[in-house]
């Protein structure tokens, strides 16, 4: 069984005074992590009982003070755009100069800009990145309004000429006869 020490050189009381100054419920955890070990020297398990962490992340917690220059153990924030294939500001100006062409009807479909895309990255792009493309910058799809190709628009005006106001179920309508 690995023994857990400390070898950083740190007081009991700066590491109480880390736990108070503490912003999240994780990084109290990881600093009374620190101080059992330094203090009172308790194994793995006994802290993974206590904490809720297991014990190979106490292990990690230990390990990562042993080997800070900073005293410190705190975690970065597991969210961000790890794989991204372009920044932020490269979508937003991608996304603006297209925005004039399609103001002025240059951009006919999806393929389109899937394109120009995976030209500017210089690879092939899923359909599913072209989509989360368009809706971090609002984009939204706009289709025309299917109609029917037999259509008769006079008989469509006379019917709105000359349709009830009220519309009613036909018994009702019958009954009022």
């Amino acid at each position: 069984m690995l023994t857990l020490k400390i070898t950083n050189p740190i007081s009991p009381d700066e590491v109480k005074l880390a736990m108070k100054a503490a912003k999240t419920s994780a990084d109290f955890k990881r600093w009374q992590i620190i101080y059992l070990v330094l203090t009172k020297g308790v194994d793995a398990k006994y802290l993974a009982d206590i904490t809720g962490y297991s014990k190979a992340n106490i292990y990690a917690i230990v390990q990562q003070h042993n080997h800070s220059k900073t005293l410190d153990v705190s975690t970065k924030s597991r969210g961000g755009r790890r794989r991204a294939l372009m920044s932020i500001e490269e979508e937003t100006t991608l996304m603006k100069g297209l925005e004039t062409k399609a103001l002025k009807g240059q951009i006919l479909s999806f393929w389109d800009i899937k394109k120009l895309v995976e030209t500017k990255v210089a690879k092939k792009v899923s359909d599913d990145f072209i989509w989360d493309l368009f809706k971090r910058n609002g984009w939204t799809k706009h289709t025309p309004r299917p109609h029917h190709p037999k259509k008769n628009q006079d008989s469509q005006e006379e019917f709105k000429k000359n349709s009830r106001t009220v519309w009613m179920p036909a018994s009702m309508i019958s009954n009022q006869n």
